[in-house]
């Protein structure tokens, strides 16, 4: 697979997590969950969905919006430094993705399907990265 595929992959995973992250935002304001997934709302509204008073699902944005930025300066300048920065922070989704999972299942036994779509977007974001990090060839 080429960088350009590779960067394609990654900017789409990117804006389809920023739109479950702002989704997920969106619902948290919401008194119930608008598809009606139980498990979202027990999840959602848990006190364990916010950290400090901020909102896990800004946190997912802020995420996600990085992990864009990081994909489009990688695309525009096409250096060694900036693909083991965007690998980086896509590594960084492991132990978030990690802690997350574990309150859903472990502490609050209830799954959001939301989360679990930004979850696994935040864990493929891994393998595109990886692959632009141990790229060979040095061109775009």
């Amino acid at each position: 697979m080429n960088k350009k595929s590779l960067i394609l992959i990654l900017v789409l995973i990117s804006v389809i997590g920023l739109i479950i992250s702002a989704y997920l935002e969106y619902i948290s304001s919401q008194p119930v969950c608008p598809v009606g997934f139980k498990g979202c709302d027990k999840v959602i509204a848990s006190p364990y969905s916010k950290v400090y008073g901020v909102s896990l699902s800004s946190l997912g944005l802020m995420w996600f919006l990085v992990l864009l930025v990081l994909t489009i300066i990688a695309s525009y300048r096409g250096d060694k430094k900036i693909f083991y920065v965007l690998l980086g922070w896509s590594l960084i989704s492991i132990p978030s993705v990690a802690v997350l999972v574990w309150v859903e299942v472990g502490i609050l036994n209830a799954i959001c399907i939301y989360c679990t779509a930004a979850h696994i977007l935040g864990i493929f974001s891994i393998i595109p990265a990886y692959k632009l990090a141990k790229y060979k060839d040095s061109s775009r």
